[in-house]
């Protein structure tokens, strides 16, 4: 498979995360169900589709913890005329009926009207981190508004410093909470958390640890998508985040240039990292 391709045409897939629904036509019930670790609903879930005829429109698991009890929440959608207390009565019949011992819990949140959402769980984490979305339009009127505001040269800089900052940061959470500290291994973290966060593919083109020098890749850069059409690279945040990272983890200041960029024509996003001069760092 050719890399200069979309993450589209990576063999990567978009994942629509079930936590609403819109659909006025329909009687959907946000359900979440806490589950002993290990135990599975699998055969409430079958009932309630083969005997009552529920659909299952949207399905969350927690991810794997070492907690004893997890969540396992659902959109089911219902005939028309039931009402959430016979639902939920329903429910726990058949746990009662099936002998689902598994079954700790059953919550049943009020059908909304023309849309339902999963108005139980939050914070949304990953790997046991907060996550905060923002979708395309509020990056780009974020970015857009304060070049208009404050001048691009300004926010360019203020750009590339927080994102150096954050891939500072980033090393050091990766430490704390799993224990990783070598290049290799810390670079590949970061490009499956860049991946899960919605910023891009990221692939690691070359990593010499030895000469400290790495060519990265992003498909899909969500900085520069915002700019297509530019004649120049308009990545400044992941690229400052590059640059603090490998300044992190080799004790030493980093250029982090854009070769490639999305925003003026070219497949994909390039950066090559290597280290400063020391009368530069």
């Amino acid at each position: 498979m050719k890399r200069d391709k979309s993450t589209s045409e990576q063999g990567c897939k978009a994942l629509d995360l079930p936590r609403m629904v819109i659909d006025p036509d329909k009687k959907i019930y946000f359900v979440s169900l806490t589950v002993t670790r290990g135990e599975t609903p699998t055969p409430l879930l079958n009932t309630l589709s083969k005997k009552h005829g529920l659909k299952i429109v949207g399905l969350i698991r927690e991810s794997i913890t070492t907690k004893e009890e997890v969540e396992v929440s659902m959109f089911l959608e219902t005939p028309e005329k039931t009402e959430r207390k016979r639902l939920e009565n329903l429910i726990k019949k058949e746990v009662e009926n099936e002998k689902i011992e598994g079954v700790k819990d059953i919550r049943i949140f009020d059908h909304m009207g023309n849309f339902d959402a999963d108005v139980y769980h939050f914070p949304t984490t990953i790997g046991g981190s907060r996550i905060v979305i923002f979708s395309p339009p509020i990056l780009e009127g974020l970015v857009k508004g304060f070049r208009e505001s404050f001048g691009t040269a300004i926010v360019q800089t203020i750009l590339w410093n927080q994102g150096k900052e954050v891939g500072k940061t980033t090393i050091d959470m990766y430490r704390k909470n799993f224990g990783i500290s070598k290049a290799r291994e810390a670079l590949e973290m970061l490009t499956a958390r860049a991946l899960s966060l919605g910023w891009g593919r990221m692939e690691i083109v070359t990593l010499n640890e030895v000469k400290k020098r790495a060519t990265i890749r992003v498909f899909d850069n969500w900085e520069c998508a915002i700019f297509k059409g530019v004649n120049e690279p308009q990545n400044h945040f992941i690229r400052g985040i590059l640059a603090g990272f490998f300044n992190a983890i080799f004790g030493e200041g980093f250029y982090a240039t854009e070769v490639k960029c999305i925003a003026k024509g070219d497949s994909y996003c390039e950066f090559v990292l290597e280290k400063m001069r020391t009368e530069e760092s």
